[in-house]
This record gives structure tokens, sequence and C-alpha cells, in this order.
């Protein structure tokens, strides 16, 4: 299983390589990106819980935290079951700037899968299910 491990991994480097590629200059930082997207995927978040997602500590992640909320990207809130902490949670006009970053990705993505054949997108479909899946599984700490 290791051989397909590998081309599994490589595979998918690639697709994520060329997705950046598609990716538009834009005002969000790699970190920035990462950290919309673990509130995308997980919802609602404390710069605690964020941190520990990244593997990181969340003083690493205060500068990226206030420039997206100076931007209006984030919103901070009051963490309703512990004063002490607030929530992050995305705002309009950060949903907004996020549909704008991924809009070329998905037209290219599109695209290429237009031209496979109806099986080869079902199959592509549930891959991505298991993609998912695969990578909500708790790694090796």
């Amino acid at each position: 299983m290791t051989d397909e491990a590998a081309d599994l991994r490589r595979a998918v480097q690639r697709l994520a390589r060329r997705l950046r590629d598609e990716r538009p200059r834009g005002p969000l930082t790699d970190v920035q990106r990462g950290i919309l997207a673990q509130i995308m995927d997980h919802g609602p978040q404390t710069p605690a819980s964020l941190a520990r997602r990244a593997h990181t500590t969340p003083q690493a992640l205060t500068r990226p935290l206030s420039t997206l909320v100076e931007a209006g990207v984030l919103e901070r809130a009051p963490d309703p079951h512990d004063g002490r902490q607030h929530m992050l949670t995305i705002s309009r006009s950060g949903w907004t700037l996020l549909r704008e970053d991924a809009a070329p990705r998905d037209a290219w993505l599109a695209a290429a899968l237009a031209e496979l054949t109806e099986a080869e997108q079902g199959l592509l479909g549930l891959a991505a299910r298991l993609l998912a899946g695969l990578a909500e599984r708790p790694g090796a700490e």
C-alpha cells in the first residue's frame, strides 16, 4: 500500500499546486487563507482552537488575525461559553472575498472536469468525498 499512498500524495500535491497557480493575486496571504479555511470547515472558533488546528501558538496568529479583523474579513464576538475568549467568524465581506478568490480555480476545475466522461466525473465525485474523509482523520502526533 506504500506505493499507492505515495502515488496518491503526489497526485494530490500536483493538483494543489495547479489550483494555487490558478489563484488570482489578492490581498490574502497563505496563512490568512489557512485561517479562513479552518473557520469555513469547522465554524466559528477561538484563536486558541485555530492555533491548535494549525499546530502553532495563538501568539503566532495574532498579526494575521488582527489584519483580517481590521480588514473586515473576520468578525470578533465574545465567546458565549467563556467570557475571557472571543469567537472569530467570517464576515459577509469575507465570504465575498473567499468566493472571488475561489472563482478562477473553480472555473478552471469545472472546465477540466467537463472534458471527462460522465463515469470519470462520478468517480472523481466519490474520490472527493473519500479525500475529505481522509483529511479529517487524526494523524500521528
